[in-house]
């Protein structure tokens, strides 16, 4: 069975733009949505606005994060998972795969979306790479979305990314 995530072009753009405002910083977001057993469908993804950013870290405030959670349980959509980026450091490329600190931080049953950003060196109309990302390039930038789920305590598994509204993205 393909394991798959779909995402919706509000949630798409949610983490795109995010990632990019704070360029050289990380991200970091929730991914509220619907999860399948090997599927999960991205609504939303809403930014940390109020996160402890680094050049390789970021972290919630553990009080904010609470308020957060607490709230969203009233709300008829499900935190899913969360997003985070991964940025160029010097001529250091970014990659959107997890590392291993990412893997330790994920649980079960939840979607990991990584947003790589590197600085665009040539246009790249958006597609689905041979991996099941997605890449393309959005004014200066090159921008590419993996996505993963936990498959055993030190082991992260791909999923395809579906994203529609992407490809029809002009570069």
């Amino acid at each position: 069975m393909e394991r798959i995530v779909h995402i919706k072009e509000r949630a798409f753009l949610s983490m795109i733009l995010s990632s990019i405002e704070v360029y050289r910083h990380e991200t970091l977001g929730l991914l509220l949505g619907y999860a399948g057993i090997d599927k999960f469908v991205i609504e939303h993804s809403i930014p940390y606005q109020t996160a402890v950013k680094g050049y390789s870290w970021v972290s919630p405030k553990p009080k904010i994060s609470d308020r957060r959670g607490r709230i969203l349980k009233h709300m008829p959509i499900n935190v899913i998972g969360d997003f985070h980026s991964h940025t160029q450091w010097g001529t250091t490329k970014a990659n959107a795969v997890p590392s291993g600190e990412d893997i330790a931080d994920m649980e079960p049953n939840r979607a990991y979306i990584i947003v790589a950003v590197n600085d665009k060196e040539k246009a790249e109309p958006w597609h689905q790479t041979a991996e099941g990302t997605i890449k393309g390039t959005l004014d200066e930038y090159v921008i590419e979305l993996g996505a993963y789920i936990l498959v055993s305590k030190f082991k992260a598994g791909a999923l395809k990314v579906i994203c529609p509204s992407a490809t029809g993205l002009s570069y």
